[in-house]
């Protein structure tokens, strides 16, 4: 009997332990992921209807696309979209957002959606004509960045998450510099006398006006049996380019989505696909054009230049960024489940007027028909008055977000962000590593800091810059307090 006893008391207590731990699993939140991809590549073929701010593209090399990530810890779910576009309207992405808040749940602060800033993604907008077809590119392009969250969202299921930070710096060069007196006045827009140079050439310089972030950034999720769901990095490089003249294409960043994918070990055939994401970083100052000091050049002695076919140049950045982060990959750590939060924040920025003495020379150049000089290469006196015209509204609103997920942070802007900007953040960022991404949430120009303002240069000229000169102070102070948030938060 007391055998007998024992054998029940110890099944009792047995089957309680069991029901306590199957209790404890049911309560405890599973983290999920989902990823997708939605073509937007807009119409091609020469078209007097069509609206560009360039030629229209007549051949497409490769298709363009919203690459979508959703993450979801069990009460929270954030997306991470990043689309092969130059630019990223504010109207579309808070269109995009309303749609998938109505399909998903998702709130729109807890939505990005930025732009790679390739060149070479067209674009286009028909004109509404009487008994003719209407196309919106912008109406088309916000119903397929929500239809490709949708589908991520769909696609959730059990994942873990790891992250890290790859370094390539041989790929980023700061475009802004310094010269030397034997190359003479910098003329600026206005015909004014500048400090630095943007793209400069190749000789005659002294030294680079800002640093480059070599770092890329990224997170990686994966199924529960190991199966490569995406995988989302940011660069602070501007773009390649090298790609044939009137066709689209998405630049390295989506030829580093496909290289990852391969260095990862995905199945081409996997269902459902893995998605390779690039995000651009911190780069408004930063292309990848080889470019030294003459004393450095006079170091390293001559140098053999490559001639590259189309396409080359982007591929090899694409595949040695997928290298750096393929190694760092190995080395990662899982998480079966971490905690989302985010902020989102929108900033009031003054609007930025052109100056009496641009007015002035502007009306000049007007009313006498001068052509301005060679070296006022983007902005012209169109440029001043219609930036001077008093129906431009005073102030501009824009969106800045924060997200953590477990220990890695992501700052967004709606920017094209000098690197020096990113760097201030990532250093004092009380959540690392910190991703930043540009052009998110919308694309209000170039954001140089009041130091590069005073030095002048293309990035400081009105209408490619639009908001107070010291916002860049305003908006990394606002983001490094939201991060601060953030972090106070549990996790």
């Amino acid at each position: 009997m007391p055998t007998i006893r024992a054998l029940l008391l110890a099944s009792f207590c047995l089957a309680f332990i069991l029901l306590h731990d199957t209790a404890d699993a049911a309560d405890k939140p599973v983290f999920r992921a989902g990823a997708a991809t939605s073509n937007i590549t807009p119409p091609i073929g020469a078209d007097s209807r069509v609206r560009t701010s360039r030629p229209p593209a007549t051949h497409v090399h490769d298709e363009l696309h919203a690459r979508c990530l959703v993450l979801d810890d069990g009460e929270a779910k954030l997306a991470l979209v990043v689309c092969d576009l130059r630019h990223m309207s504010a109207e579309v992405a808070a269109g995009g957002k309303e749609i998938i808040q109505r399909m998903t749940g998702i709130p729109p602060e807890c939505v990005v959606i930025s732009a790679t800033h390739t060149h070479t993604s067209g674009g286009a907008k028909l004109e509404d004509r009487a008994g003719e077809p209407y196309y919106d590119y912008a109406a088309f392009l916000t119903r397929r960045i929500a239809d490709g969250v949708l589908r991520a969202f769909n696609q959730l299921e059990p994942a873990r998450i790891g992250w890290g930070v790859a370094e390539e710096p041989t790929q980023v060069f700061n475009r802004r510099w310094f010269l030397m007196a034997k190359r003479g006045p910098i003329y600026g827009a206005h015909d004014n006398i500048e400090q630095v140079d943007t793209n400069p050439g190749y000789t005659g310089l002294l030294r680079p006006a800002g640093p480059v972030d070599p770092q890329i950034t990224f997170l990686s999720v994966q199924s529960t049996d190991g199966k490569p769901i995406s995988l989302l990095a940011s660069y602070g490089l501007h773009y390649v380019g090298g790609i044939q003249a009137n066709t689209i294409s998405a630049d390295y960043f989506a030829m580093f989505a496909e290289r990852i994918g391969e260095l990862l070990g995905a199945d081409r055939h996997q269902d459902p696909p893995f998605v390779g994401i690039m995000a651009n970083g911190t780069s408004g100052d930063v292309n990848n054009l080889e470019r030294y000091s003459d004393e450095e050049l006079a170091k390293r002695g001559p140098q053999p230049k490559k001639r590259y076919q189309s396409y080359e140049k982007a591929r090899e950045v694409a595949n040695l960024c997928a290298e750096k982060v393929s190694a760092v990959h190995k080395s990662i750590k899982w998480h079966d489940h971490v905690k989302l939060s985010s902020l989102q924040r929108t900033l009031t920025f003054t609007r930025r007027y052109p100056t009496k003495a641009e007015v002035e020379w502007a009306e000049a150049v007007k009313a006498k028909k001068i052509k301005p000089m060679s070296t006022s290469r983007y902005s012209t006196y169109q440029t001043v008055l219609a930036y001077a015209s008093p129906d431009i509204p005073p102030t501009m609103d824009v969106i800045v977000q924060t997200h953590r997920i477990g220990d890695l942070a992501v700052a967004t802007m709606p920017f094209e962000v000098f690197a020096e900007i990113g760097l201030e953040l990532k250093e004092r960022s009380p959540i690392q590593p910190l991703m930043n991404i540009s052009i998110a949430n919308g694309a209000h120009g170039y954001l140089p800091t009041p130091e590069q303002h005073h030095l002048g240069g293309y990035e400081t000229w009105i209408g490619v810059n639009k908001v107070q000169l010291d916002a860049s102070v305003k908006m990394v102070d606002a983001l490094i307090e939201m991060l601060g948030k953030l972090n106070d938060k549990p996790q």
